[in-house]
Protein backbone atom coordinates (compact mmCIF):
# COMPACT_ATOMS: atom_id res chain seq x y z
CA UNK A 1 0.00 0.00 0.00
CA UNK A 2 1.60 3.52 -1.01
CA UNK A 3 1.88 6.26 1.20
CA UNK A 4 -1.14 8.11 -0.40
CA UNK A 5 -3.75 5.19 0.01
CA UNK A 6 -2.61 5.14 4.07
CA UNK A 7 -2.97 8.34 4.73
CA UNK A 8 -6.38 8.55 3.14
CA UNK A 9 -7.56 5.84 4.95
CA UNK A 10 -5.55 7.21 8.20
CA UNK A 11 -7.41 10.63 7.77
CA UNK A 12 -10.57 8.76 7.38
CA UNK A 13 -10.14 6.23 11.04
CA UNK A 14 -9.60 10.03 12.32
CA UNK A 15 -12.29 11.31 11.27
CA UNK A 16 -14.76 8.41 12.06
CA UNK A 17 -13.34 8.53 16.16
CA UNK A 18 -13.63 12.18 16.76
CA UNK A 19 -17.19 13.01 14.75
CA UNK A 20 -18.49 9.29 14.64
CA UNK A 21 -22.24 9.25 13.74
CA UNK A 22 -22.28 13.10 13.46
CA UNK A 23 -20.11 13.01 10.61
CA UNK A 24 -22.70 13.48 8.23
CA UNK A 25 -24.21 16.61 9.71
CA UNK A 26 -21.03 18.17 8.76
CA UNK A 27 -20.58 16.80 5.42
CA UNK A 28 -24.16 17.31 4.28
CA UNK A 29 -25.15 21.02 5.62
CA UNK A 30 -28.78 21.35 6.02
CA UNK A 31 -30.40 24.63 5.11
CA UNK A 32 -32.47 26.23 8.22
CA UNK A 33 -35.84 27.71 8.01
CA UNK A 34 -36.19 31.68 8.06
CA UNK A 35 -36.32 33.87 11.14
CA UNK A 36 -40.13 35.26 11.74
CA UNK A 37 -41.89 36.56 14.48
CA UNK A 38 -45.85 36.06 15.47
CA UNK A 39 -47.17 38.80 17.74
CA UNK A 40 -45.17 41.01 20.30
CA UNK A 41 -42.43 40.05 22.18
CA UNK A 42 -43.67 42.02 25.12
CA UNK A 43 -46.53 39.47 25.70
CA UNK A 44 -46.04 37.27 29.38
CA UNK A 45 -46.55 33.43 27.06
CA UNK A 46 -43.55 32.90 24.68
CA UNK A 47 -42.92 30.06 22.21
CA UNK A 48 -40.20 29.27 20.49
CA UNK A 49 -39.87 27.34 17.23
CA UNK A 50 -36.69 26.30 15.76
CA UNK A 51 -36.50 23.63 12.84
CA UNK A 52 -34.88 23.29 9.60
CA UNK A 53 -36.08 23.84 6.65
CA UNK A 54 -38.23 21.20 4.19
CA UNK A 55 -42.03 21.09 3.09
CA UNK A 56 -42.92 18.68 5.53
CA UNK A 57 -41.33 20.89 8.49
CA UNK A 58 -43.03 24.06 6.93
CA UNK A 59 -46.07 22.73 6.73
CA UNK A 60 -45.82 21.51 10.52
CA UNK A 61 -44.54 24.83 11.23
CA UNK A 62 -47.42 27.02 9.65
CA UNK A 63 -50.03 24.55 11.66
CA UNK A 64 -48.49 25.17 14.95
CA UNK A 65 -47.75 28.95 15.05
CA UNK A 66 -51.23 29.14 13.35
CA UNK A 67 -53.00 27.03 16.27
CA UNK A 68 -51.55 30.04 18.97
CA UNK A 69 -51.17 33.25 16.46
CA UNK A 70 -54.83 34.36 17.14
CA UNK A 71 -53.84 33.64 21.59
CA UNK A 72 -51.56 36.27 23.59
CA UNK A 73 -48.89 34.58 23.03
CA UNK A 74 -44.95 35.65 21.45
CA UNK A 75 -43.96 33.08 18.44
CA UNK A 76 -40.48 33.77 17.40
CA UNK A 77 -39.45 31.09 14.56
CA UNK A 78 -35.50 30.43 14.02
CA UNK A 79 -33.57 28.18 12.32
CA UNK A 80 -31.93 25.61 14.34
CA UNK A 81 -28.62 27.16 13.92
CA UNK A 82 -29.72 29.84 15.56
CA UNK A 83 -30.70 28.20 19.04
CA UNK A 84 -27.33 28.81 20.39
CA UNK A 85 -28.26 32.52 20.80
CA UNK A 86 -31.70 31.66 22.35
CA UNK A 87 -32.23 31.15 26.38
CA UNK A 88 -34.68 28.56 27.00
CA UNK A 89 -35.92 29.68 30.50
CA UNK A 90 -37.19 32.93 28.56
CA UNK A 91 -39.73 30.76 26.72
CA UNK A 92 -42.94 28.60 28.23
CA UNK A 93 -42.04 26.21 25.62
CA UNK A 94 -39.55 25.64 23.03
CA UNK A 95 -40.42 23.34 19.91
CA UNK A 96 -37.41 22.09 17.84
CA UNK A 97 -37.71 19.90 14.91
CA UNK A 98 -34.09 18.45 13.29
CA UNK A 99 -33.32 16.16 10.91
CA UNK A 100 -31.45 12.59 12.04
CA UNK A 101 -28.47 12.17 10.13
CA UNK A 102 -25.97 9.14 11.08
CA UNK A 103 -28.69 8.37 13.77
CA UNK A 104 -28.25 10.72 15.85
CA UNK A 105 -29.76 14.39 16.36
CA UNK A 106 -28.58 17.62 14.74
CA UNK A 107 -25.19 18.75 16.26
CA UNK A 108 -26.78 21.76 17.56
CA UNK A 109 -30.11 20.54 18.96
CA UNK A 110 -27.84 18.40 20.88
CA UNK A 111 -25.78 21.34 22.11
CA UNK A 112 -28.86 22.93 23.69
CA UNK A 113 -30.22 19.80 25.28
CA UNK A 114 -26.67 19.88 26.96
CA UNK A 115 -27.34 23.71 28.36
CA UNK A 116 -31.10 22.85 29.08
CA UNK A 117 -31.97 19.29 28.69
CA UNK A 118 -33.45 19.47 32.44
CA UNK A 119 -36.25 21.73 31.45
CA UNK A 120 -39.43 19.86 31.07
CA UNK A 121 -40.90 22.83 28.60
CA UNK A 122 -38.96 21.43 25.43
CA UNK A 123 -40.37 19.14 23.11
CA UNK A 124 -37.98 17.79 20.32
CA UNK A 125 -39.51 16.58 16.85
CA UNK A 126 -36.30 14.44 14.81
CA UNK A 127 -37.56 13.81 11.46
CA UNK A 128 -35.94 10.42 10.33
CA UNK A 129 -36.55 7.63 7.49
CA UNK A 130 -37.56 4.91 9.64
CA UNK A 131 -39.00 7.40 12.10
CA UNK A 132 -37.10 6.09 15.64
CA UNK A 133 -34.35 8.40 16.36
CA UNK A 134 -34.34 10.42 19.31
CA UNK A 135 -31.95 12.61 21.41
CA UNK A 136 -29.93 11.33 24.50
CA UNK A 137 -32.56 11.02 27.16
CA UNK A 138 -30.45 10.71 29.83
CA UNK A 139 -30.70 13.37 32.72
CA UNK A 140 -33.21 15.08 30.38
CA UNK A 141 -37.00 15.69 31.07
CA UNK A 142 -37.66 16.71 27.07
CA UNK A 143 -40.60 15.41 25.25
CA UNK A 144 -38.89 13.71 22.27
CA UNK A 145 -41.10 12.40 19.54
CA UNK A 146 -39.52 11.06 16.22
CA UNK A 147 -41.46 10.49 12.62
CA UNK A 148 -40.69 10.30 9.31
CA UNK A 149 -41.19 13.35 6.98
CA UNK A 150 -44.61 12.10 5.49
CA UNK A 151 -46.56 15.03 3.80
CA UNK A 152 -49.94 13.31 4.60
CA UNK A 153 -49.10 13.04 8.47
CA UNK A 154 -48.25 16.91 9.42
CA UNK A 155 -52.09 17.14 10.46
CA UNK A 156 -52.04 14.57 12.99
CA UNK A 157 -48.21 14.80 14.29
CA UNK A 158 -49.37 18.74 14.46
CA UNK A 159 -52.22 18.34 16.28
CA UNK A 160 -50.42 16.15 19.10
CA UNK A 161 -47.77 18.86 19.00
CA UNK A 162 -49.94 21.74 19.78
CA UNK A 163 -51.92 19.82 22.39
CA UNK A 164 -48.57 19.47 23.90
CA UNK A 165 -47.45 22.59 23.74
CA UNK A 166 -50.98 24.03 24.52
CA UNK A 167 -50.54 22.40 28.45
CA UNK A 168 -47.02 24.19 28.62
CA UNK A 169 -48.30 27.01 28.08
CA UNK A 170 -51.39 26.93 30.22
Amino acid sequence: MDRKMILIKSMSLFFLLVYGCTAPHYIWSQKDIGFHEINAPVLEKKLLIASRDSEFKQALIDKIAGAFADRSIYIKIVGVEALADEDANAYAAVVIINTAMGWTVDVPVEAFLEKYGEMDSIIVLTTADGGDVFPDMENRNIDAISSASVIDQVGPLADAMIGKIDRLLD
